[in-house]
């Protein structure tokens, strides 16, 4: 700990935090929206959501910067018996938003892709095979992000498969929506663990993690679905612990458990995470330690990028429809390639602020600044491999499309939560809590509008898919021009293609559905339906997909989808009061 004279002050930290996070905002408007860098679904999710949030959010830390310094209130010392009832409500609370905010529903592909692996683990399989008469279908029922092995006769998710398997335990348990939050509480312990271990004589820096962590948006809200993420957070910290606590035990039981989280997802989000505390290690000359690790990293690559793909093969067959999964040159090639792509993080980035507690990045950078230099050379700063990591996952991990936050970025929450308590520590007096009260209340308030808008996107994609699978045909075929990113309503019913078989209209030839409409009831889902939903109106003007439906139209198979008939009378007046 430093003399008192160097201690950073609550308004300045409010002030410089809120001045540089404007210019960064500033920055990302500019570069993503005035000199239009390409208008993506971030884009579109931080000009609806993240902006005003966050612009609100920075207006209320400088206002408030008078008022920020002074002791505020005190807590207890961090004991068990106070946070795990913390963590516990917090889980509770992410599985409650899965169906009250979510409406129960996965809104991105990598979501239902995952929820679609766990339905046919639950019953024994490692992949769905596709029924006979669906083979010429196959695409249009299954998209986007399936494995090319066996994809003639075999749907299976192109994703590794620890996510899913995951879900699937949870489901036999009762409920696949229980895994996120579980996790979510497994790494929340595991981040306080950690904090007492860095920092067991300030209790009051503890407690800064772990509010950083709790009043987190992304954390909470990402753990309401069937998202890797909540996982890559959750073993990470897991991770951590383990090896901080050190002996034979901690660091086989860390080595096994990089191993099951490079299954999760993508392998290479653990390496990001664990090769700067190889360089700490290696800078405490702890070579055995260090060359355990690297190993392990050797292992993962092994095991998920050569003997898993070889196993699909095996017992899949060879690719079909779509090239092999990249290897892993392909994979380190198109990361600079994309990094070099309109540099993609910046937009990420401003949303991983919007999400965070409006702390965790000012906090995060006085424990950069709380290192010393001939201790880091050492070995003895754990800020340095956690800083490394949070530069690399947020700088590495690119285009997300849909995420609630920066999701790639996802499992480095711990790490910028630990490196604000270690600033903490390091620059303000003992229980001066004022500022992390004021911090809280900011980002209440702005979680409270992400929530708001965050229901608002996802509910007409949730109704839109209450509705077809409400159908009573046996094929519903969706046009892709019916609103934004409606192939992702291309799904079948938890997780199990079936009746409806739906389908996504321009992946199928004339000749398709003209079989289609001849053998089987066919509904279509369209613009007219989407609209009156609130789904956001797409405007692509595709001459295929108008000779398409107009050979539909003179065909007579066109009928839009209509809800079931009511069975009671009750159902009966309630649909006709809707109607009105």
């Amino acid at each position: 700990m430093g003399a008192p004279g160097s201690f950073v002050s609550a308004r300045r930290l409010f002030l410089a935090g809120a001045v540089c996070l404007t210019l960064w905002v500033l920055g990302t408007f500019l570069w993503h929206v005035t000199y239009r860098q390409g208008i993506s679904l971030a884009v579109i999710l931080l000009l609806d959501q993240d902006l005003p949030a966050l612009l609100g959010a920075l207006a209320l830390l400088a206002l408030a910067a008078p008022w920020a310094e002074g002791r505020g209130f005190s807590l207890p010392p961090p004991t068990a018996r106070i946070v795990i009832p913390l963590v516990v409500l917090l889980g509770l609370a992410a599985w409650t938003g899965h169906y009250a905010l979510f409406q129960d529903y996965a809104i991105s592909r990598d979501e239902e892709v995952a929820r679609f692996a766990a339905a046919y683990m639950r019953e024994g399989l490692f992949a769905r095979p596709i029924p006979i008469e669906w083979e010429p279908y196959r695409r249009a029922i299954m998209p986007e992000f399936f494995s090319p092995f066996g994809a003639a006769d075999y749907w299976t998710a192109a994703y590794l498969p620890v996510n899913s398997a995951i879900q699937a335990l949870f489901w036999q348990l009762g409920d696949p929506n229980l895994a996120g939050p579980v996790l979510l509480m497994t790494g929340l312990i595991a981040l306080w663990r950690v904090a007492l271990r860095l920092m067991p004589d300030r209790p009051d820096a503890v407690w800064v993690t772990l509010i950083l962590a709790f009043s987190s948006c992304q954390l909470w809200v990402t753990a309401m679905t069937p998202y890797a993420m909540t996982g890559h957070f959750a073993l990470n910290l897991v991770w951590l612990a383990l090896v901080l606590r050190g002996g034979w035990l901690g660091h086989g039981a860390a080595g096994l458990v990089a191993l099951i989280a490079a299954g999760l997802h993508q392998w290479h989000f653990p390496p990001l995470f664990i090769a700067p505390f190889i360089l700490w290690m290696l800078l405490a000359r702890r070579w055995q330690v260090a060359a355990f690790h690297a190993l392990t990293l050797v292992a993962i690559v092994i095991v998920w990028a050569k003997l898993w793909p070889g196993f699909l093969l095996h017992a899949l067959g060879a690719p079909a429809d779509v090239r092999p999964s990249a290897g892993v040159a392909d994979k380190i090639g198109s990361l600079f390639e994309r990094l070099g792509d309109r540099w993609q993080p910046l937009v990420n980035l401003t949303r991983y602020i919007a999400w965070n507690n409006i702390l965790m990045v000012p906090l995060a950078a006085l424990g950069v600044a709380a290192m010393r230099w001939r201790a880091l050379l050492a070995g003895r700063e754990i800020a340095l491999p956690l800083a490394l990591g949070c530069v690399a996952g947020c700088g590495l991990a690119l285009a997300q499309g849909y995420g609630w936050g920066f999701r790639y970025a996802h499992g480095f929450i711990g790490p910028f939560c630990l490196l604000a308590g270690l600033g903490w520590a390091r620059f303000r007096p003992q229980d001066a809590m004022r500022p992390v009260l004021i911090g809280l209340l900011v980002t209440i308030l702005s979680s409270g509008y992400l929530v708001w808008r965050t229901y608002e996107f996802v509910a007409p994609y949730a109704a839109s898919h209450r509705l077809i699978d409400s159908s009573e045909a046996d094929v519903v075929l969706v046009d892709p021009r019916g609103g934004l990113y409606v192939t992702d309503l291309v799904r079948g019913r938890n997780g199990v293609p079936g009746r409806p078989m739906v389908m996504n209209l321009g992946m199928l030839t004339i000749e398709q559905v003209d079989e289609l409409c001849h053998n089987y009831v066919v509904q279509l889902f369209e613009r007219a339906d989407f609209r009156p939903l609130g789904v956001p109106l797409a405007r692509w003007n595709l001459d295929r997909m108008d000779m398409l439906r107009a050979h539909m139209k003179e065909a007579g198979c066109d009928k839009p989808v209509q809800p079931p008939l009511p069975e009671t009378m009750e159902e009966a007046f309630n649909a006709a009061d809707n109607a009105m």
